[in-house]
């Protein structure tokens, strides 16, 4: 009978110990993100050489976008690779990470803060002769809105700002490329992760 007794004890320790883990209040939930953006940029680019005084080149191009990431309670972090199609460009990329804070105001959806960083890569031919590329590190920040669509996916639309600082010299010529300022809009599809 003490041997009986014992083993239903054991037994209902171990029973309700699983079922007050997944309860703990210390349990956060998890996910893992990926997501699809696209939106408009703009670049300013100074053209500076010894002969005529500097003069400021805007370009404005869409790009489109890949993220992956995960999601604790509070952060997102998303690397993330992305193409622009720049008229005046053979190619500008940019591959980084974004580590963003979410304020949850509302059951509906988030507002969020953060900074990302990464390398950006640009060709580009100066006037049909020069050929020039630069492949410069990029810090900057990022801010929107995450709207809830359902429980595994969500809409968000932001702004983001990439500052370059990079140059590019040959010969007297020199270029000064400043910062992508970006407007955007993802979907991102959420995963549970056990």
């Amino acid at each position: 009978m003490k041997k009986l007794f014992s083993t239903i004890i054991v037994v209902s320790l171990i029973t309700v110990s699983s079922l007050v883990a997944e309860v703990s209040e210390y349990q956060v939930d998890t996910y893992s993100l990926v997501g699809f953006e696209g939106g408009m940029s703009s670049l300013d680019v100074e053209k500076d050489d010894t002969v005529n005084p500097a003069i400021i080149q805007k370009h404005n191009f869409a790009h489109g976008g890949v993220k992956i990431g995960a999601q604790s309670e509070n952060y997102r972090l998303f690397l993330s690779g992305r193409y622009y199609n720049a008229a005046d460009f053979d190619y500008v990329t940019t591959f980084g990470a974004e580590l963003q804070y979410m304020f949850h105001f509302s059951s509906l959806a988030n507002f969020y803060l953060g900074a990302n960083t990464g390398l950006a890569n640009m060709h580009f031919t100066d006037g049909g002769t020069t050929s020039r590329t630069i492949s410069d590190p990029y810090v900057g920040g990022d801010a929107g809105f995450n709207i809830h669509l359902g429980e595994s996916t969500d809409f968000e639309i932001g702004t983001r700002i990439m500052s370059i600082q990079a140059q590019n010299k040959i010969g007297s010529v020199t270029y000064k490329f400043d910062s992508i300022v970006t407007a955007y809009a993802s979907i991102i599809f959420k995963y549970k992760m056990d």
